[in-house]
């Protein structure tokens, strides 16, 4: 045998060990991305699904415990939501409430699910559990809001707004001089 078929053998096996071992680091990031985050599911049926999209967040206390998984429409009209929880939240307790929430006030779809969680001394929510409308409440949208003034009343709000920024307008150092007094004002008018 020649020196090249001494060395044939051993890179054969060395591209094949090479070859297992991308094979076994394929696998195993298939495994981690496909098998979920392990999370209990629920339900919650909200009058509206005030613009949540799926994979955004279910928070307690403004951490991230889960994400919405689903969102569909029900037979009589209402958004159903199924989330998953995670780590110390999972399972959640009877008496838990969720209200639909806007992280800021700069765009549409950045909405959140805020959960209330029950006790533990209260009984645990089985897998899949629904929580229905009297446990849930949706966000109200500022023009929702406005929608339910009529013209008039509308017109005068706009004119109230425009007299103030007329009012406000160069104005600036005397209206935040002002706010030191405001307080006050307010605390001894009652």
């Amino acid at each position: 045998p020649t020196v090249r078929d001494a060395e044939g053998p051993r890179v054969t096996a060395a591209r094949g060990a090479a070859l297992g071992a991308l094979v076994l680091a394929v696998a195993v990031v298939a495994v981690l991305l496909l098998r979920g985050d392990g999370g209990t599911t629920y339900k919650l049926r909200f009058e509206n699904a005030g613009q949540l999209v799926k994979d955004d967040d279910v928070q307690v206390g403004g951490r991230r415990i889960g994400s919405i998984r689903k969102i569909t429409l029900t037979d009589d009209n209402q958004a159903e939501i199924t989330i998953s929880v995670t780590g110390d939240y999972a399972p959640l307790h009877d008496g838990t409430t969720a209200i639909i929430r806007a992280t800021s006030l700069s765009g549409i779809a950045n909405r959140y699910v805020a959960l209330t969680p029950g006790p533990n001394s209260n009984p645990e929510l089985s897998e899949g559990a629904t929580l229905g409308t009297d446990k849930t409440t949706s966000i109200v949208d500022l023009d929702q809001l406005f929608n339910t003034l009529d013209p008039k009343t509308r017109a005068s709000l706009q004119q109230f707004i425009q007299g103030s920024a007329t009012w406000y307008d160069h104005r600036g150092v005397e209206a935040n001089a002002a706010t030191k007094y405001f307080n006050p004002a307010l605390s001894a008018s009652r």
